[in-house]
């Protein structure tokens, strides 16, 4: 008897069930329908959108997940992307971004802005660079923890003043506890004449592919969003309906009682693993569950002022300046995101398990932090939103690749697609969570 293959869809719509409907789901949703597949798009919110959802309040708009941009080395998915906002369109900003340190404000990135510090930091900085870049020259070998990295990279000057107060603000945990392979060979070395130069006072841009970026003119970020829900029949997306088992029955998948040809899923893996009905293999459960994060608190500021500094975002390394790793301009985004004559700013400050005071308690910290250093006054607060994000910044912990290559090959191997920032524990921005979409319906779904 001749082996049988396994089962054939080409040229045969499927019926699939793609979990979650944030950016990438929705996308991938989109695709699919594009293709002739039957697709149910489960979202266990009230409301599609995930990070990217915004709020419009009294005539301020704000995005619960920090400030995001449209930008993108890939044309294909920067055009994709635009081609969403043609109902509303979009505007479009040159990159104005600084480091606030000691009331100075540093050029982004740091090692590109070096003479806008005071001298003596400049020197501080200048000398421990050339000498980490001397000690790596001389073979010093690659530490495998975060914290010694930046300093085997950078020197002891940029870490004491940016890369260890900021990075510990973005991931408040021992950065000695976090690996290096995230960072190693892909945060790009600023050349040393660059480095020369900007303590000089010899400009330089650094990174160049971010210097401009798009955002839509109405609705927030949330727009692009909207533009993919508009491109999908009725009923496909299913707000309000979590996914609450997934199990395999033969070539298919049973998800929530009903039976499915296949399944993507973009949901955090760590609630991907809650919903697994079958046995998982016990190194397998361990690998998901070991995969940790950082939650994010939004405290958005509507402000009476008319005239905001021309500035894109703000990073804060001092936490003598407040809580916030990074604020936002977002009225300078477009002109539609404050009523005339007023302004907003959003702060971002990230946590690790438990935020660090109450709302009021942490609004209160940014305020106070930003007034301090000039950025508003206390008067001019019309009023504060806080959102929270459980799920915000992946947290790159020793063995993180391995325990990621035991669930995504376990993934594969039992035939689920998984997808997406939390969906495929990638460090996604929305663009490139539109490319994942693109390749994986390419790949994996033929028409």
């Amino acid at each position: 008897m001749e082996p049988q293959e396994g089962p054939s869809w080409e040229g045969v719509g499927m019926k699939i069930a793609v979990l979650g409907g944030g950016i990438t789901g929705l996308v991938t949703t989109h695709l699919l329908c594009e293709r002739g597949h039957e697709v149910s798009c489960l979202e266990a919110s009230s409301r599609t959108g995930g990070l990217c959802q915004s709020e419009t309040v009294d005539g301020f708009v704000a995005d619960r997940a920090g400030g995001h941009i449209i930008f993108s080395k890939d044309q294909e998915v920067l055009d994709f992307a635009l081609s969403l906002l043609e109902p509303v369109g979009y505007h479009t900003t040159e990159r104005n971004t600084f480091i606030y340190y000691k009331g100075n404000h540093v050029q982004y990135p740091f090692e590109n802005g070096l003479c806008d510090l005071d001298p003596e930091d400049t020197f501080t900085c200048l000398n421990g660079y050339i000498e980490a870049q001397f000690a790596r020259r001389q073979g010093a070998p690659e530490p495998d923890n975060f914290h010694d990295w930046c300093l085997w990279r950078f020197g002891d000057g940029i870490c004491n003043i940016f890369m260890h107060p900021y990075n510990q603000k973005i991931w408040n945990v021992d950065l000695k506890e976090l690996g290096t392979r995230w960072v190693s060979g892909r945060v790009p070395d600023a050349p040393m004449e660059d480095v020369l130069r900007s303590a000089l006072g010899m400009r330089t841009s650094g990174y160049r592919h971010q210097s401009v970026f798009h955002y839509p003119l109405a609705g927030g970020f949330e727009a692009i969003c909207d533009g993919v829900l508009r491109r999908l029949p009725d009923g496909v997306v299913q707000t309000g309906t979590p996914c609450t088992s997934v199990a395999r029955d033969g070539d298919a998948w049973i998800v929530n009682g009903e039976r499915y040809d296949r399944v993507v899923s973009t949901i955090p893996l760590q609630e991907l693993i809650k919903t697994l009905t079958d046995d998982v293999p016990g190194e397998v459960r361990e690998a998901f569950e070991s995969l940790d994060w950082t939650s994010l608190m939004t405290v958005f500021l509507a402000l009476d002022r008319s005239d905001p500094p021309p500035h894109s975002w703000v990073y804060f390394p001092d936490p003598a300046d407040g809580p916030q790793n990074r604020i936002t301009w977002l009225s300078n985004y477009s002109p539609g995101n404050a009523p005339a004559g007023c302004s907003s700013i959003m702060a971002e400050v990230t946590y690790y398990q438990d935020p660090s005071g109450s709302d009021e308690e942490v609004t209160q910290q940014v305020v106070d932090g930003l007034s301090n250093a000039g950025f508003m006054e206390p008067d001019q607060l019309r009023f504060s939103r806080v959102w929270h994000n459980r799920y915000a910044y992946i947290l790159y912990r020793h063995q993180l690749e391995e325990n990621l290559d035991v669930v995504r090959s376990w993934c594969a191997d039992t035939g689920l697609d998984i997808i997406g920032r939390f969906g495929n524990y990638s460090y996604f921005n929305s663009d490139m969570c539109i490319r994942a979409s693109l390749d994986l319906v390419a790949d994996r779904y033929p028409s």
